[in-house]
């Protein structure tokens, strides 16, 4: 099974582990263009496009899925009945398309880190944003209409000694606050990277502007830790997106907590 939908299992015919597979991901993802849906198909499945789009047009006359256009690029989501239909855990999103170009960029470097990773013998998971706000959420009294901040996807990995190592990835396609980098997200990942010593922090953005500006955090919470705390920031990756595949590839292949 794709380790992102590690949560899930499709049964029955290929026709129908096909739809139920569809589902899924657009319960996990939210939204998703039609390219990305035909590479996660093909990649589970080895089917040809036009079986995936014979599933997309059997999943949109049942209203199991909606339509959204963005140009030329055609995108789908869960509709109410699609949730309904598979039980989903996560909240319904009443406007999936709401910022849809952060998604589908996600859902991007989401297929290059799967490409990256397939075959690795010690990936165990792939963790959604929307899966880690129902983790988190989970028998929590007084969660609705509480923000949780967690990343955009984790990677998952089992350590020699069966810890759980995480990297956790941030798309970065807007600069949030100095304020809130400087006393909310920074701190609570350099946290995190303290207390597991084996967990990676990955920024990535196209913007070189962006990119600067973290630059900049980092290196001001490097010097407020000192040297001391050196080793903490080669674990806090600030990547330029034309970057991402070859750093990533570079970070799979030499760190020893996973290639044991």
């Amino acid at each position: 099974m794709n380790p992102l939908l590690y949560n899930f299992y499709a049964h029955g015919s290929e026709t129908n582990r096909t739809k139920l597979f569809i589902l899924y991901l657009l319960h996990e993802l939210r939204i998703l263009s039609r390219n990305q849906i035909t590479w996660f198909v093909h990649n589970e499945y080895r089917l040809h496009s036009s079986r995936v789009d014979a599933a997309l047009g059997y999943l949109s006359k049942n209203n199991l899925i909606g339509k959204y256009r963005n140009g030329n690029m055609v995108c789908y989501y869960l509709t109410k009945e699609g949730h309904l239909s598979i039980g989903g855990l996560y909240t319904f999103p009443k406007v999936p398309e709401y910022n849809l170009d952060h998604h589908l960029q996600i859902n991007d470097y989401l297929i290059t880190t799967i490409k990256l990773l397939e075959d690795h013998p010690h990936l165990k998971f792939i963790m959604s944003e929307r899966r880690q706000v129902y983790e988190t959420k989970d028998f929590q009294e007084n969660s609705k209409g509480r923000k949780y901040f967690v990343p955009d996807y984790i990677v998952r990995f089992i350590g020699e000694d069966e810890e759980e190592i995480d990297w956790s990835f941030e798309i970065e396609l807007t600069l949030k606050s100095r304020t809130r980098y400087r006393e909310g997200i920074f701190p609570k990942y350099i946290r995190e990277l303290k207390n597991e010593p084996n967990n990676h922090l990955l920024y990535v953005t196209p913007s070189p502007q962006i990119k600067r500006e973290l630059d900049i955090f980092r290196e001001i919470f490097l010097e407020d830790e000192g040297e001391d705390n050196h080793e903490l920031f080669d674990r806090l990756h600030i990547v330029a997106a034309e970057n991402f595949h070859d750093e990533l590839s570079n970070f799979i292949r030499l760190d020893p907590s996973i290639n044991w």
